[in-house]
């Protein structure tokens, strides 16, 4: 899996293939995608991309989610056939479980077992080669534990928010410590809270681009991937797709990382601040 690769939340209907396309002409190789995401719409606009690119399918590592309304066994298993369909790809190399629990409106009638037989749906599909992988999103330390006791297969990967401002520590050593690979999103503020201003701001972000010349998005993936986790920015304009790939030009020093580390205030920007630990 790439260190590096290209979220697709709230790229806008009109809009999502030619930036896709113009993603992967910048050098992205992992797309990432969501069956939640323009309902469906986005997943479309992906495989299109793809296509239109020229690339190979093995070129490009495509990852998509189950959403919170399709959890059980038999949804998981038609929820990801209408995701293939919708890529237009026999399959994709990484499917994650969006989050561990319901929409709030069903949660009256949910439980747990609910996500164990999600999970040995995706175990499924691992096997019979429609995924390559398997993970979540949004999973807590509590999550975790609770799958590793009845899964067969461990989730390989976690996407959860993690930015400056939500610096996971437990979650991250964690994730280290079990051999799960932790995903950022949110890495550059997120199309929830549009706080991207405020990051660059960042004192630690502003004095470490001014020393390697950076720009402070490049600075803020850089800080996420030396803390060790894999990283998905969005972004629209071609020149600020090149911008963020410069994560790779340079690296910050031991200091720059804990003066980053020195703005957490433990905020969740995303979701509406909902902490996924409280989902049963």
């Amino acid at each position: 899996m790439p260190v590096c690769g290209f979220g697709t939340y709230r790229l806008g209907r009109q809009m999502a293939q030619g930036i896709v396309a113009n993603a992967l002409k910048a050098g992205y190789r992992l797309i990432d995608t969501a069956q939640v995401y323009d309902q469906g719409h986005t997943e479309r606009s992906v495989g299109a991309a793809l296509r239109q690119s020229g690339l190979s399918r093995s070129e490009v590592f495509l990852s998509t989610k189950l959403w919170r309304s399709s959890h059980g066994y038999e949804n998981t298993l038609k929820a990801c056939s209408q995701s293939l369909k919708r890529l237009g790809v026999d399959y994709v190399d990484l499917y994650m479980v969006h989050w561990p629990g319901p929409q709030p409106s069903n949660a009256a009638s949910w439980s747990p077992k609910q996500r164990r037989e999600t999970w040995r749906a995706m175990e499924r599909l691992l096997r019979e080669g429609r995924v390559k992988a398997i993970g979540v999103c949004n999973f807590s330390v509590r999550h975790l534990k609770e799958l590793f006791e009845t899964c067969e297969v461990r989730p390989m990967v976690n996407q959860v928010e993690f930015h400056p401002l939500l610096v996971q520590r437990e979650l991250l050593e964690f994730c280290a410590q079990e051999g799960v690979a932790l995903q950022a999103f949110a890495s550059l503020g997120s199309g929830d809270s549009r706080r991207a201003a405020d990051f660059f701001a960042l004192a630690g972000v502003q004095a470490a681009a001014r020393a390697h010349g950076a720009a402070p998005a490049a600075v803020l993936l850089r800080w996420a991937t030396q803390k060790g986790c894999h990283v998905i920015p969005k972004s629209s304009d071609p020149t600020r797709m090149k911008q963020n790939l410069g994560l790779f030009d340079f690296s910050l020093m031991e200091e720059e990382v804990g003066a980053i580390d020195a703005a957490n205030v433990n905020a969740r920007l995303t979701w509406g601040g909902t902490d996924p630990d409280r989902i049963e």
